[in-house]
């Protein structure tokens, strides 16, 4: 038992660490200069300087380095471009060999004019380049442009002695500044945006030729940086859609303030008149640190410079540079980040959850449904079980006890291994290892109330379970269920509505221990297919979806048997794992696509049952019961992102969060056993959150009939060209069989039938 539970804890934590939503998380780092690169020692004499701006080609499979001398005495060839390729597109993890430089001071305008280059830009197809220079001198251009004749060949330049841009030059944009340091562009080059050391903004210009650098205007639009504590800006870049900007803020000094990268939301995409919000920043000094003391042996704080995302924005790059003066000795390093959402270097802040609340409760909806179909697998189960314990002295265990009789030979042999009996009649003994049939029905009402981010949700789920198990002991006996059931959500004022059909199939059993302690586990598998409607702007969007889950329990019972009461304190441990397919809705503009959705969950809970026992003087039995328990849903947020049909690209990333920590159930019922056979079974629950997000009203109802030795009823089918069934009833009473048939063709559609009634009594 004990390595069972720890088999299912080591699978359960290793979901949930998968699941980790660490804003960036540290793959690799490289020192381009400490590799064997292919690079001659020549080479590594003067060319590899500090690391400022980092770039990529469309594939991920060329890797640019902006190496600069950083001061204005050094000869021309040392401030370069350098060129590698990447054994692994995206990954500096993997190969990494130098393919060529492009010496930086010779362009843009001749010797002089362009020093200590900066950060690197590509237009769209990679056939112009675009660099910063960070020398704060009148003299010199602020921007350079270079074109290539072959795509992201940086030793193509077709125009060496082309001039670039003075940011200070008041006919074309006025600044103030002799410097520039980030750089990008909106994604059809039309704006451009700029990071300066001296003035702590970021800059926006208009161009009217798209990845023109010479026809810029000043659009008058800036955004200042002080107010976040920015007063070194470097790198500067924006997500897809420009919804996203993210400045480093180069600090460079040995104190509390580290290095940092800052995120920010803009209202509309590239757009520095729009509303700019700060979402936070995230400091990431201490591993720059951590890898250049594992590397040297010494400690040294860092100078975060320039960054850079993959095509996708799942993963981070950082050039890190820092002269050590009192050894004359520079360290620098790359870092690679992985990013748990696209671009989400803080936080995964989605535009859409701003917005449309309805959409947000669909999506939460989508998680809680994922719960309540496991949990609704697991509870008729758990209900048999202590069904069983109850009644553990009886030989009869069904509510139902149909006897099938075939004929047909290929049938009779099929008969051996259907787990129903095949013989007229039954001993005690033998009953004790037949397989006996139950089923369950269950009505649930709730609701979730609404938050700040989602719509309130109205719940209601209806299923039924049938199972059979077998008694092997007194009080060991094993099963398996069937159950199908309907989960309905309605979200909003009815803005959505998902209808959930869930097909299970449970496998469960029970095993006895000393003292009358019981160990109950269960495990099951689902497929469901929901039926999507979201209405937006009076238009019905519509789709199917696909899911699949996996799921289990373990619960441990300890029963203390005092006269007629039975107390039955529990602890059980529920698990499961879900995952929605990809699908899309249709009906408007308004559609949206819903990614792959991987949702796990994990619950404990303690709880108590109590029940007594009351005959009556016919002989009927009543066993009424109350239930409490306590469950800690302890299961990881999950994301996922939605995007619209008619515009994939960008994903809208929404972080679903646990709803509902903390929860408790208090229920009553009762068992009702009659002297005819009757047998009914009614348990109300409800089940209520502590943070009062909402609670729901479960009835769970069971009847059935124990046929008495004095009724005999079975199921016949019999034939070989033609199939007949036969259904009989025998009723013995005073001496007389008092008999009902009814036979039918079950394989034609045929209008013949035939029934039949008799009564007879043998002399």
């Amino acid at each position: 038992m004990k390595k069972i539970i720890l088999f299912i804890n080591i699978f359960f934590l290793s979901i949930f660490q998968n699941n980790s939503f660490a804003a960036a998380t540290f793959e690799a780092s490289l020192q381009i200069d400490k590799v064997s690169a292919g690079v001659s020692e020549s080479m590594l004499d003067h060319a590899f300087r500090a690391y400022r701006g980092i770039t990529f080609n469309s594939d991920g499979t060329k890797m640019y380095i902006v190496h600069s001398k950083t001061t204005s005495s050094a000869g021309s060839s040392d401030d370069d471009i350098f060129e590698y390729d990447l054994g692994t597109p995206w990954d500096i993890r993997g190969t990494v060999l130098f393919n060529d430089e492009l010496g930086i001071r010779l362009r843009c305008g001749g010797s002089g004019k362009f020093q200590q280059p900066g950060d690197a830009f590509f237009n769209n197809d990679g056939s112009k380049l675009f660099l910063t220079n960070e020398l704060n001198n009148t003299l010199d251009s602020d921007i350079c442009e270079i074109n290539l004749s072959t795509n992201y060949d940086i030793t193509t330049n077709t125009d060496p002695d082309k001039k670039g841009i003075d940011l200070t030059d008041t006919a074309a944009v006025n600044i103030g500044e002799n410097d520039a340091y980030g750089l990008s562009f909106n994604s059809d080059g039309t704006k451009m945006f700029v990071t300066t050391n001296g003035g702590n903004s970021v800059y926006e210009f208009h161009l009217s030729e798209g990845f023109d650098i010479n026809t810029a205007s000043d659009s008058g639009q800036s955004y200042d940086l002080e107010a976040e504590g920015i007063d070194n800006p470097s790198g500067l870049r924006f997500n897809d859609d420009g919804t996203m900007m993210f400045v480093i803020d180069s600090d460079g000094e040995a104190d509390a303030n580290g290095d940092k990268i800052h995120q920010y939301s803009l209202s509309t995409g590239f757009d520095l008149s729009s509303t700019v919000a700060h979402l936070g920043s995230i400091d990431l000094t201490a591993k720059y640190q951590e890898i250049i003391e594992a590397a040297t042996g010494d400690s040294i704080f860092g100078e975060l410079k320039y960054m850079e995302f993959n095509n996708d924005g799942s993963k981070l790059y950082t050039t890190w540079s820092r002269w050590e003066s009192g050894k004359s000795i520079l360290r620098q390093a790359i870092l690679q980040y992985s990013l748990d959402c696209p671009y989400g270097v803080v936080t995964c802040k989605n535009p859409v959850s701003d917005s449309d609340k309805d959409m947000i409760g669909v999506l939460e909806s989508y998680t809680e449904m994922s719960k309540r179909v496991m949990k609704n697998n697991i509870k008729p189960v758990m209900h048999r079980l202590e069904w069983l314990r109850r009644h553990r002295k009886e030989d009869n265990l069904t509510n139902q006890n149909l006897k099938f009789n075939f004929s047909n030979e290929m049938l009779a042999s099929l008969a051996k291994v259907i787990p129903v009996g095949n013989k007229e009649s039954s001993t005690n003994e033998e009953q004790k290892g037949d397989w006996f049939f139950w089923s369950e029905g269950q009505v649930s009402i709730g609701d979730i109330e609404a938050t700040s981010g989602s719509s309130r949700k109205e719940i209601d789920t209806n299923n039924i379970t049938i199972g059979a198990d077998k008694k092997v002991t007194e009080n060991k006996m094993y099963g398996y269920a069937l159950q199908f059931g309907r989960d309905s959500a309605d979200i909003g004022n009815s803005a959505a509505l998902l209808d959930t059909d869930n097909y299970s199939l449970v496998f469960y059993g029970t095993l006895p221990h000393e003292d009358g302690r019981f160990l109950d586990a269960a495990l099951g598998v689902s497929t469901l297919k929901t039926y999507h409607l979201r209405k937006k702007e009076g238009v019905n969007l519509r789709g199917k979806r696909d899911g699949k889950q996996a799921f289990g329990s373990i619960k441990l019972n300890k029963i203390y048997y005092k006269k007629n009461i039975n107390i039955n304190p529990t602890a059980r441990f529920d698990f499961g794992y879900t995952e929605l397919a990809t699908f899309q809705e249709s009906g408007s503009a308004h559609a949206l696509i819903y990614d792959k959705h991987r949702i796990p969950k994990g619950l404990a809970s303690i709880g108590m049952l109590v029940d007594s026992t009351k005959q009556f003087n016919n002989g009927n039995v009543l066993k009424p019961m109350v239930r409490l328990e306590y469950t800690a849903d302890f299961s990881p947020s999950t994301s996922t992102h939605v995007s619209y049909v008619s515009s994939p690209n960008p994903y809208n990333y929404i972080k679903i969060g646990n709803q509902s920590t903390h929860n408790y159930k208090a229920g009553l019922g009762f068992d009702l056993s009659t002297i005819n056979g009757w047998s009914i079974i009614l348990n109300y629950e409800i089940d209520y959150a502590e943070n009062g997000t909402g609670n729901t009203d479960n009835l769970n109802f069971t009847a059935g009939w124990v046929p008495n030795t004095e009724t005999e009823y079975a199921l016949s089918i019999s034939g070989s060209e033609t199939i007949q069934t036969g259904f009989n009833i025998v009723k013995k009473f005073n001496g007389f069989d008092l008999k009902f048939n009814i036979d039918t063709d079950l394989l034609h559609d045929s209008k013949s039938q035939n029934a039949n009634i008799s009564l007879n009594k043998v002399f």
